[in-house]
């Protein structure tokens, strides 16, 4: 019964003379309460003093050394270069990778001759990390995790028995690294063997299982498979007090307040599950980059500003974000957002703290944010495999220049016709200029080159001419650096038969063929209607919090609830898709 927040709202309401308040209660051990309590203490209108985090954050690393440094910074307020120091002052390891799941093995049968040193057999192995146990019996990490999930199902209470008592099945006879997957090769329901509501359920277990693995105690998987659950069924707006009202389980709307807004799981390793599983199940042909005109109806809600929104035609008030999507040939999905925070509010510390802002999130321009939420998914997936498309009219020139900057990616962007390049084409050497020319000049002046192309996408019916010139980027433009000197290629589309151009693309991919340029090209629109269907359907821009962390949240969740919508679909109810779960074990 001791209070961790709120004791001057229990002193008023014994001042007022009340015989009861409504509490929350919080469910967890001693250091999970100290947690909880400074999370809640470093964010109100007192906040903690700075020698009151760092003697919070000392404590946590004793108790937690396993939390990455960001972690402890949200909690305590402070800075991850202040946790890292904090970590090397007291002498606590580096954190160790938080994939780690439990893993009940039963001790192996030796095989003649492989006996251990002492004559018996290994010890039992009570927990390791995904990728150790996977190179200690030669499988793919994804198979490891798959079996794990197999065999926490396949312990629950069989039908006629107690709830807390354990089902016993014969294990088979083990025969070398084969036989830690024989429960996946012995499942033969198929997802497009099942209904709409089986299929749901199929999938929202497999992506739960991959997406959640890093979540160290079990209420967070709950509460995380309630979130999407209600984000794929709760009817109107997917406000949290909506999705508790769909829950119906009492005291459920402050749990999932404060797993959204005030909880302490990160959601980077989540986007990194959610990035690898889209790009194993999806086989996606490109990364979409988008940013994205949020609407909203105050002014509270984190990091709103009067913006001006192209598809208005006016300004209004809203977010700014950045979304990184996976297109493959039939659908997208996203995997990855960034919010772009104005400079008023950086420079506020009353919204600041309010918000819950990290100290590592500055201003940025529409490029910057642009760039940095594509690096990120670069680290996610190993490396630039894909190209990027990117729909950047609404960017200044030297805006453009950063995500061209950002990694050394094939990169396709949609550009101004007033953007200013340089010609580096031979065949255009009488129209070279001694200063830059816009796109539009230099794809005039290059009218001879025009060429049929074939339509790519079968739902547009009119053909299309496509006239490409080599460019390189204005010498002195935006800051020194990698980027300006990168050979590039103008592409001008315009429909058949008319004297208009329809579309400009600036792109790295100076050696493909422009009819696959086109193609990459309509990814975009695509993406739109898509970026629809998730507002729709999962309601990603539903969040009205004003925490900079529960935004986070829940556009991640929402992104797992698209693809778990997705994933279920008739259309995806293949073996393709099984193959790919269960990796190489079938």
């Amino acid at each position: 019964m001791r209070i961790l927040d709120g004791m001057h709202r229990l002193k008023a309401a014994q001042l007022r003379g009340d015989r009861s308040i409504e509490v929350v209660f919080f469910d967890g051990d001693e250091e999970d309460a100290f947690v909880a309590a400074v999370y809640s203490n470093a964010r109100h209108g007192m906040p903690l003093s700075y020698d009151d985090r760092a003697a919070a954050a000392t404590r946590i690393l004793d108790s937690r050394p396993h939390w990455p440094d960001r972690t402890i910074a949200t909690v305590t307020g402070l800075d991850p270069r202040t946790v890292r120091a904090l970590r090397s002052r007291s002498g606590v390891p580096a954190p160790q990778p938080t994939n780690l799941v439990p893993l009940e093995r039963p001790p192996r049968t030796a095989a003649p001759g492989s006996e251990t040193p002492g004559g018996g057999t290994p010890d039992p192995w009570p927990s390791a990390p995904v990728h150790q146990v996977a190179a200690e019996f030669e499988l793919e990490p994804r198979t490891v995790v798959d079996v794990l999930s197999s065999l926490r199902r396949s312990r629950r209470a069989a039908p006629g028995q107690a709830s807390g008592e354990r089902t016993e099945s014969p294990a088979p006879a083990l025969h070398g690294p084969l036989a830690v997957p024989y429960a996946v090769a012995e499942r033969t329901v198929r997802p497009r063997d099942l209904g709409p509501a089986e299929a749901m359920e199929l999938v929202l277990d497999r992506v739960c299982d991959e997406l959640f693995a890093t979540f160290t105690r079990r209420d967070q998987r709950l509460r995380a498979r309630q979130y999407l659950r209600g984000l794929l069924e709760t009817p109107g707006r997917k406000t949290i007090r909506n999705i508790a009202a769909f829950v119906d389980e009492p005291g459920v709307d402050q749990r999932l307040h404060h797993f959204i807004s005030d909880s302490t799981w990160d959601w980077e390793p989540v986007r990194t599950a959610l990035t690898r599983y889209v790009a194993r199940t999806m086989e996606p042909e490109a990364w979409v980059i988008r940013p994205v005109m949020i609407p909203k109806a105050g002014q509270q809600a984190v990091a709103v500003s009067r913006r001006f929104c192209p598809t208005r035609g006016k300004a209004v008030h809203g977010q700014q974000a950045v979304g990184v999507l996976a297109m493959s040939e039939t659908a997208s999905t996203p995997v990855s957002w960034r919010l772009q925070v104005p400079k008023e509010w950086v420079e506020d510390p009353h919204r600041r703290a309010r918000a819950a802002l990290p100290d590592d999130i500055g201003a940025e321009s529409l490029g910057e944010c642009t760039a940095q939420a594509f690096l990120h998914v670069l680290a996610r997936t190993g490396g630039p495999a894909r190209p990027a498309v990117l729909d950047g009219r609404d960017m200044e020139p030297a805006q453009l220049l950063w995500p061209l900057r950002a990694a050394e990616a094939p990169l396709l962007v949609r550009i101004p016709a007033t953007l200013p390049l340089r010609i580096d084409d031979p065949a255009l050497t009488g129209h070279r200029a001694p200063g830059p020319l816009t796109a539009r000049r230099i794809v005039e002046a290059a009218r001879f080159r025009r060429r049929p192309v074939t339509c790519p996408d079968p739902g547009d019916a009119k053909g299309h001419m496509v006239t490409t010139v080599d460019v390189r980027w204005p010498a002195g433009t935006g800051a020194p650096g990698r980027g300006s000197d990168t050979p590039l290629r103008l592409i001008a589309v315009s429909p058949l038969g008319e004297n208009v151009c329809e579309e400009l693309w600036l792109t790295t991919l100076t050696t493909m063929p422009a009819a696959t340029l086109l193609k990459l090209a309509r990814l975009v629109r695509r993406v739109d209607r898509d970026l629809d269907a998730v507002s729709q359907h999962v309601g990603i821009w539903d969040f009205s919090g004003r925490s900079f962390p529960g935004w986070h949240r829940h556009v991640t969740l929402a992104s797992a609830a698209h693809l778990v919508r997705l994933l279920a679909r008739t259309d995806y109810r293949a073996d393709r898709l099984w193959h790919c779960d269960t990796g190489n074990s079938h």
